[in-house]
């Protein structure tokens, strides 16, 4: 139970349904429904299934009504029928179900008795019958027969002779019968008489009798020649007997009786057979073939009053070969291979002809058949199988295996299949099958195929059909990539049979290459350097591809070195240079070369390595390869190496006596930041000045001293090596430990001091 809520109002409503749904007539559907609490009216809508041409047929009733019958419906429709409930204005429910309508009514348009025991009848087709319903039903007996047909037409037999039906027929389909058609009143043919013979009165004259029919007033009598069967002759009798004249001899006569009823419509009539006066049939026959000229020779045992023969060999689609003879032998020529032939012999005199309708079926070959008491020989199976046909190859690929086929031929023992490779080899097969396999073939060349049958007569050689083997599989497969090239080219030696190549190579990063080539050799662009690959080739025709052949493995030119870079650590001589690794390389050389032409280069299998004797304070342009011992890979970026300044030159010294002060100068160095010169003692101790000039000076430096003085150029915090040593040699040290002693006796002044450690010196006393 469902709420539905309004504005206004609350009510419960079910589900609501159609009960059932008939077809009374075939315009009409008979529509019943459950009733619906609280519905205040009800809804129907009928619509054809599937049209939207035609309108739909509604109805709307009284909340009183739980049934409805629906006129104006199409006869033989499908509807789709749908129930809505109302509650005042809102829809409660609705249900739908699809029903049909019977299909309107069909006419017997056609009835006729085709004989005393049979009525034949045809009837309008109606729309939406899926069957008619015949119903036969007998006047005075009650015999009632119901026949059930999907077609317009029909036939009822096992009437009663002589005897009235009614007859009527109904449409159907599933939602029941139709209307009766109009009644039609039929009455079967009288029996036909029994007891009918014909006796012969003369050459060309006979009597026909027959028995009494009950009620019959007339008969009818047919005279059909069996060599005229479409020109009957018909004559009307009240007799029971009938004398018929102008027959022809040697004919054979349908002679048929039929009972004539009141409205002069012939029954089905009873026949019988008349063979008027004839020749002696031949009695012995005997046939000679010959393989080699296909002709059959016929003989027969001669017939009193003939005045020839006539030999036939009928085949099975009733074509005729013949020859005729005064004698008792003749040939027949131009026989057809792969036939079955029936050979018979006609005696003929003047007027009159005789071939007898018996037969002996023979199996016959290559020589002689004699057969007595017969006028027939069938030649079965044929004397010569044709050639056979439906020839076909099938090549397996991977094998080299062809196996040739063909259709079976009639009278063989076995056939031999021959195969002739384009180098001449012969090959046979012998099979009873139809079908031979050839597996001793050789890739790359072409075979002919031909068959013949073998019996007593070999039958002609087949057509010819051709077949190539499997390409052969390349050899001397070869691939290579020029240095600095990224094309891989491979070569290999033609192969039998191939008409198209294709090579596929793949590396060992992912990367796959290929190319075709109706020659001897394929290029491959864009392969990736450094790489090594492996290479196959596969050989195709037009049907079948090789399988795939391993050639030599590829290799391509190195990689060029990347993330290239120079490092002088303060050298004035050497640069260490450092390069990430490249694929395809064995080892690297490296190289730096000064604007005038020096290079110098190193080389190593890691990432780096060292450039030695570079001159100080110079510019280099240094770059590194990669080499396979093969191939070198392109030059590698450029980098710029500047190398540690050079020491200074003219390096001098000047000493300043007074306080010992010594000043060293040099020649100015290109790029230097500033310049650092010290003077080495005796004793190692040392003495340092610092100037972005040219000059600098040592305070403070030892008296009687001999110095060394060397200067080195600073750039970007890196020393160069130091200048060749410069001698500087200080001022003599004064006298020491000075001691003055006076003689009283003589009042002179003694001095006494140390001696300067520097020999041969001069000492000047002041006061």
């Amino acid at each position: 139970m469902v709420s539905f809520i309004t504005d206004n109002f609350s009510v419960l409503y079910s589900a609501c349904s159609i009960t059932s749904i008939t077809s009374p007539s075939a315009s009409t559907l008979d529509v019943k429904w459950n009733s619906y609490p609280g519905a205040t009216n009800y809804f129907l809508d009928l619509r054809v299934v599937n049209s939207i041409s035609i309108a739909p047929v509604v109805v709307t009733l009284p909340v009183s009504s739980t049934q409805r019958l629906i006129q104006g419906l199409r006869p033989g429709s499908v509807y789709q029928v749908q129930l809505k409930v109302f509650q005042f204005y809102y829809v409660m429910c609705t249900n739908t179900q699809i029903a049909t309508t019977v299909p309107a009514t069909s006419q017997i348009t056609y009835s006729k008795a085709i004989s005393s025991t049979s009525i034949r009848f045809q009837w309008s087709g109606v729309t939406g019958a899926d069957k008619y319903l015949l119903v036969v039903d007998g006047l005075s007996n009650g015999d009632r027969y119901n026949y059930s047909f999907t077609t317009l037409t029909g036939q009822v037999d096992g009437l009663t002779p002589a005897k009235s039906y009614n007859c009527y027929v109904y449409s159907s389909n599933q939602a029941g019968l139709g209307t009766s058609s109009i009644t039609k009143t039929i009455t079967t043919l009288v029996q036909p008489p029994a007891g009918v013979a014909v006796v012969a009165t003369g050459r060309s004259s006979a009597r026909v009798t027959w028995q009494t029919v009950n009620k019959v007033l007339l008969y009818q009598v047919s005279i059909t020649d069996s060599n005229k069967p479409s020109v009957p002759v018909l004559k009307n009798t009240t007799t029971t007997y009938m004398d018929i004249s102008n027959l022809q001899p040697c004919s054979t006569y349908i002679v048929g009786v039929s009972s004539v009823n009141a409205f002069l419509e012939p029954g089905e009539p009873t026949n019988v057979s008349h063979i008027t006066s004839t020749i002696n049939r031949v009695m012995s026959i005997s046939v000679n073939y010959s393989c080699s000229s296909g002709v059959v020779t016929v003989t027969w045992g001669q017939v009193l009053g003939a005045n020839s023969y006539r030999a036939e060999a009928v085949d099975v689609n009733g074509t005729a070969l013949s020859c005729t003879s005064a004698s008792n032998t003749c040939q027949i020529t131009m026989l057809n291979c792969g036939e079955r032939y029936l050979i018979q012999v006609t005696a003929i005199s003047f007027d009159c002809q005789s071939t007898s309708n018996t037969s002996t079926y023979l199996e016959t070959g290559e020589g002689h058949v004699d057969v007595q008491h017969t006028s027939t020989i069938l030649l079965s199976p044929p004397l010569l199988p044709c050639a056979p046909s439906q020839l076909a190859t099938y090549r397996e690929c991977s094998s080299n295996v062809i196996i040739f086929s063909w259709a079976p031929t009639s009278n063989t023992k076995y056939y031999v299949a021959t195969s002739l490779a384009s180098n001449g080899q012969l090959a046979d097969c012998r099979t009873k099958g139809t079908e031979c396999f050839f597996t001793n073939t050789v890739c790359g060349h072409t075979y002919q195929f031909t068959v013949y049958a073998v019996s007593n007569c070999n039958s002609k050689t087949s057509s010819s059909k051709h077949v190539r083997t499997s390409p052969c599989i390349p050899q001397n497969i070869k691939t290579y990539a020029e240095c600095g090239s990224d094309v891989l080219i491979t070569t290999w030696d033609k192969t039998a049979g191939a008409l198209s190549y294709t090579v596929e190579a793949q590396g060992n990063y992912g990367d796959s290459y290929n190319c075709s080539s109706f020659t001897n050799s394929c290029a491959m662009p864009g392969v990736a350097c450094g790489d090594s690959l492996s290479v196959w080739i596969t050989a195709s025709d037009d049907d079948c591809t090789t399988e795939k052949e391993l050639g030599e493995a590829a290799k391509t030119f190195p990689c060029t070195p990347t993330n290239m870079s120079a490092s002088v650590e303060c050298s004035p001589s050497s640069a260490l240079m450092n390069w990430t690794v490249s694929q395809g390389a064995v080892f690297y050389i490296a190289m730096a070369q000064h604007t005038d032409g020096t290079v110098r280069s190193c080389h190593s299998m890691g990432s780096n390595c060292l450039i030695q004797g570079l001159n100080c304070g110079k510019t280099y342009t240094a770059s590194v390869i990669a080499t396979d011992m093969k191939c070198n890979s392109s030059q590698s970026q450029l980098v710029t190496i500047e190398t540690g300044a050079c020491p200074p030159t003219n390096v001098t010294t000047s000493l300043q006596c007074d306080g010992n002060m010594g000043t060293v100068s040099w020649t100015a160095v290109a790029r230097a930041d500033m310049y650092l010169a010290t003077a080495t003692g005796d004793d190692g101790h040392t003495h340092t000045c610092g100037s972005n000039s040219t000059d600098c000076s040592f305070t403070d430096l030892h008296c009687a001293e001999t110095y060394a003085v060397t200067v080195v150029t600073i750039v970007r915090g890196c020393h160069s090596d130091p200048s060749p040593d410069v001698e500087l040699r200080t001022a003599l040290c004064p006298a020491i430990d000075l001691e003055g002693m006076v003689s009283c006796s003589t009042n002179i002044l003694s001095l006494t001091w140390d001696a300067s450690p520097v020999y041969g010196a001069n000492y000047t006393l002041h006061s």
